[in-house]
């Protein structure tokens, strides 16, 4: 069975995101790895990764299968988007769904008919059929 040829959105390139970005982009997948953070996105520019999860060799080797972004329209042409943002609680321990909220959004902005959305967060049942 060959490879998708389909063009690849990792919404959120933390602890989760940064490191399946990079298993796709080495495996020679087009990535694009989307973040809000613009000090984020400038330093992976720089194949630094501060949390360290992924080392500077590792970065530069997947430089040309991955373009880091803060920009939503720089993934158009995705086809599959995985968002791996945050799900914080509040001091109550209830859950903060304002990240996955507004990372639906954004790529419900560039969605097209046939597109793959996967939530890679930790939330509880039904919040991607209700809220996203």
């Amino acid at each position: 069975m060959g490879k998708m040829k389909k063009k690849i959105c990792i919404v959120g390139l933390g602890y989760v995101g940064l490191p399946l970005a990079h298993a796709f982009a080495a495996n020679k997948y087009n990535v694009v790895g989307l973040d809000i953070n613009n000090k984020r996105i400038n330093e992976l520019n720089k194949n630094y990764d501060r949390t360290l999860e992924i080392n500077e060799s590792e970065l530069i080797e997947i430089k040309d299968s991955i373009n880091y972004t803060t920009n939503i329209q720089d993934a158009i042409d995705s086809s599959i988007f995985i968002v791996t943002v945050p799900t914080p609680i509040d001091n109550s321990n209830r859950p903060d769904l304002t990240p996955l909220i507004k990372s639906s959004e954004l790529v419900g902005s560039i969605l097209k008919k046939g597109d793959i959305v996967i939530y890679e967060s930790t939330v509880y049942p039904g919040v991607t059929e209700e809220i996203c």
